[in-house]
């Protein structure tokens, strides 16, 4: 599994990470200061539901002795 966290800034300078799992962007978190109004759990915050994949995704890796390979890239 190859996981990759990717780190850049807007025009304003603020942070945003994006996590890539095997090519795939799974996971998304930045400054909601744009659109504070439509800033809901589920849409643009992380909820349970994520949290419990990215725990089933941990699971699965360990029971099939998988490796991860993680790389950090900053923009």
């Amino acid at each position: 599994m190859n996981i990759k966290i990717i780190v850049s800034k807007n025009n304003n300078y603020e942070v945003r990470h994006e996590m890539e799992i095997d090519g795939k962007i799974k996971y998304s978190v930045g400054s909601l200061s744009e659109c504070p109004e439509d800033a809901i759990i589920g849409r643009s915050l992380i909820d349970c539901y994520d949290l419990l994949e990215a725990i089933k995704l941990g699971y699965k890796i360990g029971k099939d002795n998988g490796t991860i390979e993680i790389e950090e890239i900053k923009k």
